[in-house]
């Protein structure tokens, strides 16, 4: 009825989970179903189907693949949180049939991603580390970490830079694994490499609202604070659990294989 009574060459229902519904004017239905893995905030998935589809359009894809492009991302951004955008990245993971995009990301990415969401409110934490064998003071150090915003940066040491800061034998787990383990924590919303000592750079690129690190370093001694707070950021500094276990853990390990 609505077809006929508003002249339409088709009508489309997005059905929330159920997926999207596209009827034909001689009554032709097509359900097209959701593929969202998780679903974390529905607030603007809406508007990101409409986009999508009139940029598919626009791009001359047939209407059939605007619309399933335009489900691909609208399923995609209901697993942010807020009001999130799109990448080129993450819509080409969802057409592909991939895993959603991977949380490790380049400074330039991670720039805008980081602006775009603290225009909207939300607040950014940051911190860093080697995580050189992942153990349960990382974990509620993250967890507490996260519990200060919105959002958890977390910035991982290089190989190279690990080894320039504990020595040869380290690290034990290579870069992209050590980022892989991080990238699996729930907790942790994006990981970015850092090959420097320090996350000096990163810091002035990303301009966290929060800079999170260790009560067993002194306020004064926190590198990065005076980044931070020279644009109205602030550092806070958590409890850990056992700022040596992973030392204690590598140590363990090289003494029952004679190393």
């Amino acid at each position: 009825a609505l077809i006929r009574k508003c002249g339409l060459k088709a009508l489309i229902v997005t059905r929330d989970a159920e997926g999207v519904v596209v009827v034909r004017p001689r009554g032709q239905a097509a359900v097209i179903p959701a593929r969202a893995p998780e679903v974390r905030d529905e607030t603007g998935a809406g508007d990101t189907f409409i986009a999508t589809l009139g940029l598919g359009l626009a791009g001359g894809l047939s209407f059939d693949d605007a619309v399933i492009l335009a489900n691909r991302a609208g399923n995609t951004v209901v697993g942010k949180l807020g009001v999130a955008t799109l990448s080129p990245l993450e819509l080409k993971a969802a057409v592909d049939g991939g895993a959603p995009a991977s949380k490790v990301r380049p400074v330039a990415n991670l720039r805008i991603l980081v602006a775009n969401q603290q225009t909207r409110g939300r607040k950014v934490v940051f911190t860093n580390g080697c995580f050189d064998l992942l153990h349960p003071g990382h974990i509620r150090f993250l967890h507490e970490a996260r519990r200060l915003g919105d959002l958890l940066v977390v910035g991982l040491n290089t190989d190279r830079s690990v080894r320039a800061l504990k020595g040869p034998g380290r690290p034990i787990l290579k870069a992209e694994e050590r980022a892989a383990i991080l990238s699996a924590l729930e907790v942790v919303d994006y990981v970015i490499f850092f090959d420097e000592l320090t996350p000096d750079i990163l810091l002035r690129e990303i301009r966290p609202d929060v800079l999170a690190k260790g009560s067993n370093i002194p306020e004064d001694k926190v590198v990065g604070r005076d980044i931070v707070e020279s644009y109205g950021g602030r550092v806070c500094r958590l409890p850990i659990l056992d700022d040596s276990a992973a030392s204690d853990l590598v140590d363990s390990i090289r003494g029952k294989l004679g190393k």
